[in-house]
């Protein structure tokens, strides 16, 4: 690792233990809470763009040769960042709203792809309502916070790099997040039962909130009503599942 490398990965680790870690730990109980305020959301919104900005620095120093914005692009898949119904796309709008506060007035000519697909994009189509950042845009009105930061910021955050080696494989794309943290995972060590309550009652792949509160179905997306979208796991085996919480369950009766 030539010396513009270590320096570069050296700056994410730092960038992330000081800054990035603590407002990603702020901002999530926020979230959680329902307690997010828009100039917390928009400094939310800088500091994931800016640490893009840190991981593209290291992959063109290791000799990536890809432009800024086909990497923004393509970020989402790079790190495999969860979620539904922006899944893949949340990295481009993230970097246009925070271009928009930033330069006043967003370039289109230089958003093309993402204004065809969300219509102008400016700072004002963020607003605070009642804890929570929206987003209004050209067809769509959802829960900023919840579905585009959320799953953003806690894709960059929270890792326990050891050396600058883990950096790099993590700039590269090759440390992901295993899974959503919102889908439990099931081995036989579990209760069954507890696995069982947990499978019906999931969570919203999008807002990550359980159906009771969700909100989704009051929300647009590209023109359409939303609605809650559960966040199954597509590894759950009911069958195995209810063979250990009953003996005499045999499946297709």
């Amino acid at each position: 690792m030539n010396s513009k490398l270590t320096e570069a990965c050296s700056n994410y680790r730092a960038y992330m233990e000081h800054i990035l870690n603590p407002v990603a730990s702020e901002f999530l109980r926020k979230v959680n809470n329902n307690s997010v305020t828009l100039h917390e959301a928009f400094g939310a919104n800088l500091f994931v763009a800016h640490a893009v900005d840190y991981i593209y620095a290291i992959r063109k120093a290791d000799g990536l040769n890809e432009g800024r914005a086909a990497f923004v692009k393509e970020f989402d898949q790079h790190f495999g960042v969860a979620g539904a119904r922006f899944r893949d796309r949340k990295f481009e709008l993230i970097d246009a709203i925070n271009n928009s506060l930033k330069h006043v007035q967003l370039d289109e000519k230089r958003y093309k792809n993402i204004v065809d697909q969300y219509g102008s994009i400016s700072f004002k189509c963020l607003a605070a309502e009642d804890g929570r950042v929206l987003c209004f845009l050209d067809r769509y009105r959802f829960d900023y916070a919840r579905s585009i930061l959320r799953p953003a910021i806690r894709a960059l955050s929270g890792w326990n790099f050891d050396d600058n080696s883990e950096v790099l494989d993590f700039a590269r794309g090759n440390i992901r997040i295993a899974h959503d943290e919102n889908i439990p995972s099931y081995d036989d060590r579990e209760d069954p039962i507890d696995q069982m309550i947990e499978y019906c009652n999931p969570n919203c792949d999008d807002c990550e909130e359980p159906e009771g509160t969700c909100m989704c179905a009051i929300y647009v997306f590209d023109g359409k009503q939303g609605s809650f979208e559960p966040s199954f796991d597509p590894t759950f085996n009911f069958d195995h599942v209810m063979s250990r919480i009953s003996g005499t369950y045999k499946a297709g009766r």
